[in-house]
């Protein structure tokens, strides 16, 4: 997933106007289970699958860094990379 996507991806877990899922073929021993399992939290079936559905469309961290990486930060990496030098230096001598 490229940068892009990822920020996209990041945006529209929290856009206005969700989206309905009909999932089919699901065991019977899983459409039992689900229920009690959101129950045990203390949250409706709704809620609970939306986390469990909402999570791995998450930007993973390396989505994440790859964004980051793309970034302009307006920090000159020379400049940060100099003064991260100087002070080791000073810490060697000091």
């Amino acid at each position: 997933m490229s940068a892009a996507t990822a920020a996209h991806t990041l945006d529209s877990l929290s856009e206005p106007g969700p989206k309905s899922i009909h999932i089919t073929g699901v065991p019977t021993a899983v459409f039992e289970t689900l229920p009690a399992r959101a129950a045990a939290l203390g949250m409706p079936l709704d809620v609970y699958l939306r986390h469990h559905i909402t999570e791995p469309a998450k930007p993973t961290m390396a989505e994440l860094l790859e964004s980051a990486a793309d970034r302009d930060w307006g920090v000159d990496r020379d400049l940060i990379v100099r003064a991260v030098r100087e002070s080791r230096e000073e810490a060697e001598t000091g």
